[in-house]
């Protein structure tokens, strides 16, 4: 606890330093560089893997220009991708051992992350009055939305590689299932639509299922199931209670 505590104040004095813009552009560098090395393997992947590179690149190239055009979810996305990162990375440390390129690799995440962080950066996206007014959101609801999306987002790596990457024949309907619903759900969370929260919660279920009776050949052990079914768990967590409300006060 003490040290979560300590790491979470070391972050929040360092995204108070101000320099937003530099803070930008470092973050989104380190975007665009996985963007580019993901599209390049995409080329020349191994047999199988090509989809699944394919769109990891896709996936960081729209972080990208979500940082970069200051979207009020781009923080959030660009976050969720740099923690999904820095756990695989921390994880497969723990479990495989000290190997160099994983810690390059959890390091350049962590240029996502902690940029990133602060309310320095969070007045540059998420507080934007603009789209607040638009869609009606107090102070409540933004932080619910950032949680939701932000974890969806660290799912979004581990659920691609699981999904697009090499099964055994008739295995992965689920899984596939399960992606295309979370990239449903976030399309409608930055609307913030309830649909999105439903079809991100869709995609929990269809992945714990999924992942209850298919296996995978994860790549390299860098990235297991586990951890995508973990972090659209939590994705679901925020609104559940609301929702819940909203129900039972519907049936009274």
């Amino acid at each position: 606890m003490n040290l979560s505590s300590e790491g979470h104040a070391l972050v929040e004095k360092l995204g108070a330093l101000g320099f937003e813009r530099f803070r930008r552009a470092l973050s989104a560098l380190a975007l665009s560089f996985f963007a580019i090395v993901y599209s390049f393997l995409a080329v020349n992947a191994p047999e199988g893997w090509g989809p699944a590179f394919a769109a990891l690149g896709v996936c960081y190239a729209v972080a990208f220009f979500a940082v970069v055009a200051e979207w009020f979810w781009g923080r959030w996305f660009a976050t969720g991708i740099g923690w999904s990162g820095l756990m695989v990375a921390i994880i497969s440390l723990v479990m495989i051992g000290w190997v160099p390129a994983l810690l390059v690799y959890g390091g350049i995440h962590a240029l996502i992350v902690v940029p990133l962080a602060g309310k320095s950066m969070a007045a540059r996206y998420d507080l934007q009055e603009d789209w607040r007014k638009r869609y009606r959101m107090d102070d409540l609801g933004v932080a619910r939305l950032r949680k939701t999306i932000t974890r969806s987002a660290a799912s979004l790596p581990s659920l691609i590689l699981w999904a697009l990457g090499p099964k055994d024949p008739g295995q992965g309907m689920l899984l596939l299932v399960s992606l295309a619903l979370l990239g449903l759900g976030l399309g409608g969370l930055v609307r913030a639509r309830t649909w999105g929260w439903l079809a991100v919660a869709g995609a929990a279920g269809a992945a714990a299922v999924g992942g209850g009776v298919f296996g995978m050949r994860s790549f390299a052990g860098f990235a297991g199931p586990e951890l995508a079914i973990a972090f659209l768990i939590a994705a679901v967590v925020p609104f559940t209670l609301p929702a819940i409300r909203f129900l039972r006060a519907r049936s009274a």
